[in-house]
């Protein structure tokens, strides 16, 4: 039932009205006297009490809460607030001199940005250059550059920066003279917002007691917002037919998504699969399609400045693609013009050698490769 509120001067009228009607002589209620201060008090608390009933309305719907309300009202059936996730990405360490000696590149070394951003090397047992026995990643005698994991110390967006910021040593390591990272990271989210912890909750809800596809969805969406994924029934990673197997391809967007959170992904999916079906979470197939075009500005524009943001767009368009899902080809030349109003040609424009989408494949998922200018 809509409730209407009332304002002061409205509520003060009809005071006067009222009081007026019942008394049969004329009541003195002009500005000053004592009985329009009285009933101005009155009104005065009205107003109080309609604000404190807002208020009231306000908190007992989710849909109208917000900030700690939110929490509070999602809390009393077991769901939470997903915190901002910190971002990940590569890095390439670098020896001016490989050939005279290895290096040994501990987990937990740090690397930074020069505005002091700390990103740390963390554990990927599927890196090639990784080492079980020694419990860190090695670059071996004669190899110039390893490419190894690192993940920011800070949760949040001020984590994504471009490629080339990540250029400085934080730790010490002997063997290795340069830091860079040649990919832009841009996987770093703030914590959930009030509309996407309402919008989660409604999915949350709908999915339990559930075993469907939209409840393993909820399970994976309730380890981090962020994360991409694609489920699958009834094949395996190979795409071949398994009756009763479920196949949940995962990535956070780096497409170097991390040990523990797969870990995570398991847990969670465990707790909502039937009996008798069997689970695999995987990382995707990471494809890194090479892009390449030509930009010509006019005298307003900075070519170099121009050519980062479009490099840096592209990185984010294509590490934001579902797994899944077609990387499009006209995507890219919409990305180039739209970086700069001084952007007067784009030429040579191709997606990993080629002038087509890239298609859409189930367990595949696009991310960003390298951004040739010519």
């Amino acid at each position: 039932m809509a409730i209407t509120f009332q304002s002061f001067k409205t509520t003060l009228g009809n005071m006067v009205a009222a009081a007026q009607g019942a008394c049969p002589s004329l009541l003195d209620l002009n500005v000053g006297s004592p009985g329009r201060a009285m009933l101005e008090a009155v009104a005065g608390l009205a107003l109080w009490f309609q604000f404190i009933a807002l208020q009231i309305l306000s908190r007992t719907r989710l849909a109208t809460s917000i900030g700690t309300d939110v929490d509070s009202f999602v809390q009393d059936f077991g769901l939470t607030r997903l915190a901002g996730t910190a971002a990940t990405g590569t890095v390439t360490f670098t020896s001016f001199t490989p050939a005279s000696q290895s290096a040994t590149i501990a987990v937990g070394s740090t690397v930074k940005t020069a505005s002091n951003l700390i990103y740390d090397v963390v554990e990927d047992s599927t890196n090639p250059a990784w080492s079980a026995a020694d419990g860190a990643y090695i670059r071996p005698a004669g190899t110039a550059s390893i490419t190894v994991p690192v993940q920011c110390e800070s949760a949040g967006s001020a984590g994504n920066v471009a490629a080339g910021a990540i250029c400085l040593l934080g730790t010490a390591i002997a063997g290795i003279d340069t830091v860079t990272n040649t990919a832009a990271l841009t996987n770093g989210s703030d914590g959930e917002t009030d509309a996407a912890l309402r919008t989660r909750f409604v999915a949350y809800i709908n999915s339990r007691s559930k075993a469907t596809i939209g409840a393993i969805e909820n399970a994976v969406a309730d380890v981090s917002a962020d994360l991409a994924y694609q489920v699958v029934e009834n094949v395996d990673t190979s795409g071949a037919f398994l009756p009763g197997n479920v196949v949940v391809y995962v990535d956070d967007g780096s497409g170097d998504v991390s040990d523990a959170t797969i870990n995570a992904v398991y847990v969670a999916v465990d707790a909502v699969r039937p009996a008798a079906v069997s689970i695999m979470v995987v990382r995707p197939h990471v494809v890194r399609p090479a892009v390449a075009m030509t930009v010509s500005v006019d005298a307003t524009g900075d070519l170099a400045a121009v050519q980062g943001t479009i490099s840096t767009n592209i990185v984010t368009y294509l590490n934001g693609l579902a797994i899944g899902a077609a990387a499009s080809y006209s995507r890219l030349i919409q990305i180039a013009y739209a970086a700069s109003t001084s952007v007067t040609n784009v030429t040579g424009v191709t997606l990993a050698g080629g002038v087509v989408d890239l298609p859409a494949t189930i367990g595949t998922a696009y991310r960003a490769g390298t951004v040739d200018f010519g």
